[in-house]
């Protein structure tokens, strides 16, 4: 199949990355650009632009093409090839196989990006010779990916292991993009991170010290983001460690769950929350995961693959249809 390419396509809530590859899943090149979503139809349109734009610019032909795998947050209609009132993004229906399809006249699939992250954790990266393991990501949102048993799980729609959307908050305090309550990705996705320290600093009394969180709670959180609350904590803020904490033990629960119902040898993690803050979040959910867990605990680590783990994952599939 020399002279041939596959191509993987990594839909988030921001960014929509595409990657072409040879037949042995070597990345040639890529590129990403701020997803648009002014239409249902806008965002094939958009891959399919920046698909044509990089097979040009590797001098390849579209009838090079071998099979073209999408992997998205969900949920999804997966035999549909499209997603459905997505969380992350502000459509009702986004059509994304069918398109591709149609205009490339190859196969294509779409899954969950977790699940895409945790079969590129099997073929190229901490999970290869493991039969059991799970991907977890931080990010915008909070998803998921499992192999159990050698078995990569997908669900009847393509919606297996949404473990964002775990409830690991009883008393429901706050809303999940879903528009569900309590969920985990309500309250240690990068998205929602702004949402839960407004929530705990104005249910709580600071004492007066020189906490930057104590200026922020008297000015308002207009333009409070989770790389804030993570860079105080680094400087040493004392009360932003204490809140880095709180997130920490309830990841803790997440990660717990994920162990009670999947029974992983290895989570490995990923996303741009935990990459960017390595330490701030796996400290934290190591010391405290047994607290809540009668399994072994697995081994936790960060995904050797950085950010391209999702758009190897779906290059896989894409090798895989032909």
């Amino acid at each position: 199949m020399e002279g041939k390419v596959a191509l993987g396509v990594d839909i988030g809530a921001t960014w929509v990355r595409v990657a072409v590859s040879d037949t042995s899943g070597e990345i040639l090149a890529k590129n990403k650009e701020a997803i648009r979503t002014s239409g249902e139809l806008e965002v094939s349109s958009q891959v399919i632009r920046l698909v044509k734009e990089l097979i040009a610019e590797l001098s390849f032909q579209e009838g090079d093409i071998i099979g073209i795998g999408i992997a998205s947050a969900g949920p999804m209609n997966r035999q549909k090839g499209e997603l459905v009132t997505p969380s992350n993004i502000p459509l009702e229906v986004v059509p994304l196989a069918g398109p591709l399809k149609d205009e490339f006249n190859v196969e294509v699939e779409l899954i969950n990006d977790g699940v895409s992250a945790v079969l590129a954790e099997s073929r190229y990266g901490a999970g290869q010779e493991r039969e059991n393991i799970v991907y977890i990501t931080i990010s915008t949102g909070i998803g998921g990916g499992v192999i159990m048993d050698g078995n990569l799980l997908l669900g009847k729609n393509g919606n297996a292991a949404e473990v964002g959307h775990f409830t690991i908050d009883e008393e429901e305090k706050l809303k999940c993009g879903c528009g569900r309550k309590g969920h985990w990705e309500a309250y240690c996705s990068g998205s929602n991170i702004p949402n839960f320290v407004e929530m705990k600093l104005k249910n709580s009394k600071l004492q007066e010290t020189n906490s930057r969180l104590i200026e922020i709670k008297k000015e308002g959180f207009d333009g409070f983001q989770a790389k804030d609350l993570f860079d105080l904590a680094r400087d040493g803020d004392e009360h932003a460690l204490e809140l880095v904490g709180e997130l920490g033990r309830l990841n803790a629960i997440g990660f717990a769950t994920v162990t009670e119902a999947y029974d992983p040898e290895l989570i490995t993690v990923g996303g741009g929350v935990a990459l960017n803050n390595p330490d701030l979040i796996l400290n934290p959910i190591k010391s405290k995961i047994k607290r809540y867990t009668q399994n072994e605990v697995p081994e936790i680590r960060i995904t050797p693959l950085d950010e391209n783990n999702v758009l190897y994952g779906a290059i896989a599939r894409a090798l895989s249809l032909v």
